[in-house]
């Protein structure tokens, strides 16, 4: 479909629907807004709390955003937010990407389930209420996985790309702009017009103030930080909304973590201590209720689990 039509303000957004006479724009730019939101948050988590035991990811963040944005829709207004959802990540541009990337997992539950809406969806027509609960139900959990993604993308741009991730708000800004200006020739239509943007902005805002520096920094740096457990890193952040909507325990989100690394009996998967103590204290994910451990190693959700990582699972032993 191309990228989306560049809106710097809402008055853009507003502008666009009266020309095009459609009114999905001001959607898209309210959509746009949140998951900046989402993104920002997940980086000041990062850069504010250095010591890794003190973050809180994957908490339902995505979620509360969204509902300061959109919580006010009432019940038939709710289909309208979810078609321009839908329309939106078929855009060609990272956020719309971002949306496209969370919605594969909610299909593979949806197959496994039948708890969200999709093509295997029972027929709600008559049952006007029971579809809009199904509807919100759906949307919660695409936000849950939206969690996950952010959470990964942040957590490898902290090892890949350490300089974003200063205390300052304002040099976490210059530095973002820094590292994107080393790729502009491979960005997109929509993130070039952005960067252009963003970056006259910037300069005029920050014309006197010795945070500008930071810009070219962050252009030239190239150090970043030791990666030694991206494996398991990678599967642990991408899995965990199968453990909270499963209620699986640490053991249970180890031992699928087992069956897809390349080396499952390293740390940090030998114990369940071990494992939990690291999704705390490494990866800032903590379980909230107790669960019961699967006793043959498969939770409700292995097969899930399975296919996002694209991993054939072994034959039950």
């Amino acid at each position: 479909m191309g990228p989306l039509p560049f809106m710097k303000s809402i008055a853009d957004a507003q502008a666009l629907c009266e020309r095009e006479r459609d009114p999905f724009y001001l959607d898209a730019f309210m959509i746009e807004a949140w998951l900046g939101r989402t993104v920002l948050a997940a980086a000041e988590e990062y850069a504010g709390k250095k010591k890794a035991k003190y973050r809180r990811m994957q908490s339902g963040e995505t979620s509360r955003y969204f509902m300061e944005i959109f919580g006010h829709a009432k019940d038939h207004e709710l289909r309208h937010i979810w078609g321009s959802l839908l329309r939106f990540a078929e855009y060609e541009d990272t956020q719309s990407a971002m949306l496209r990337r969370a919605i594969v997992p909610l299909s593979f539950e949806h197959e496994c389930f039948n708890d969200y809406v999709g093509p295997n969806s029972p027929n709600l027509l008559s049952r006007p209420l029971e579809a809009v609960v199904m509807l919100r139900r759906t949307i919660v959990r695409w936000c849950e996985w939206l969690d996950s993604l952010v959470h990964f993308q942040t957590h490898a741009s902290w090892h890949v790309t350490p300089i974003k991730f200063d205390p300052d708000p304002d040099k976490r800004e210059l530095a973002a702009l820094g590292v994107n200006q080393r790729f502009f020739a491979d960005m997109d239509e929509f993130s070039r017009k952005w960067w252009e943007w963003h970056h006259g902005e910037a300069a005029e805002r920050f014309r006197n103030s010795p945070k500008w520096q930071t810009l070219g920094k962050a252009m030239a740096a190239q150090e970043d930080r030791a990666w030694n457990y991206q494996e398991t890193d990678t599967i642990t952040i991408s899995l965990w909304p199968l453990l909270k909507r499963n209620n699986w325990t640490y053991c249970d989100l180890m031992n699928v973590t087992r069956d897809i690394v390349s080396r499952p009996d390293f740390y940090p998967c030998r114990t369940e201590q071990e494992f939990a103590s690291y999704c705390a204290n490494v990866l800032g994910l903590r379980k909230i209720t107790p669960g019961k451990t699967a006793r043959n190693g498969r939770p409700l959700g292995y097969e899930v689990a399975m296919r996002l990582c694209k991993h054939t699972p072994a034959s039950p032993s």
